[in-house]
């Protein structure tokens, strides 16, 4: 493992080539692959520099948490609770660059892209630089002979057989947000992103099921959505 990743940095480039080479390596459809592959690209990163993927990636999704995009989640027939449009934010940035932005500019045009069975929502994707993070900070302070021989100390109490479970407590040990708020995205930094948005006005949020086959056609058409029904 390097200490950081090539380009010396991250930012938003770096931010989306991680994904878009995960993507490459992966089967799509395959999540647990995806988180592992994941966590495997952001540990070549600096815990800085993952902390810092993780604030970007937040900023995304601040930028789709939209009206258009809420009605594009419902039409899918993805829940579409306060958590639901979340985990769905989080997997609409797990496709990609490309997907993201087009379906910024377009949310019916999400017609044109292949949803799991279980709808399109990601919600573990929102947590996997945390555990990357943790893991990175105590490699970064103890060194990783160190961090080893804890694991094995770990798993030899009574009780305490999961990798899992010890990556969790190094998780909770290394708090990814101490990190964010000592070194905070710029305002220059977060310029950048907005720049590279091409955002057409939103809709209202007064929107209902029954406006959805005009809102969303190609959406309701492929998910049979919106006909006859109440906003629940």
């Amino acid at each position: 493992m390097t200490g950081r990743g090539k380009g010396g940095g991250m930012d938003r480039e770096t931010f989306w080539n991680v994904i878009d080479e995960v993507n490459s390596s992966v089967d799509g459809g395959d999540q647990e692959a995806i988180l592992e592959a994941t966590q495997k690209k952001l540990l070549e990163f600096s815990a800085a520099d993952i902390a810092r993927w993780h604030e970007i990636k937040r900023v995304y999704m601040e930028l789709a948490y939209r009206n258009d995009l809420w009605a594009a989640c419902t039409a899918t027939g993805t829940h579409c609770s306060d958590d639901g449009f979340m985990d769905f934010r989080s997997w609409l940035i797990s496709q990609g660059r490309d997907v993201y932005m087009q379906v910024l500019q377009d949310p019916d045009s999400l017609a044109e892209v292949e949803i799991p069975k279980e709808g399109a929502d990601f919600e573990a994707y929102g947590y996997v630089a945390l555990n990357a993070y943790g893991q990175k900070k105590e490699i970064e302070m103890k060194g990783l002979a160190s961090v080893l021989k804890d694991y094995l100390a770990w798993i030899g109490r009574e009780g305490q057989t999961s990798a899992e479970s010890y990556l969790r407590t190094l998780e909770y040990r290394n708090d990814i947000y101490q990190e964010i708020e000592a070194h905070p995205l710029g305002a220059e930094e977060k310029e950048q992103i907005l720049e590279e948005m091409d955002l057409r006005p939103d809709i209202s949020s007064c929107w209902n099921m029954e406006m959805l086959p005009q809102i969303m056609p190609r959406l309701c058409w492929r998910y049979n959505t919106g006909q006859g029904m109440g906003m629940s």
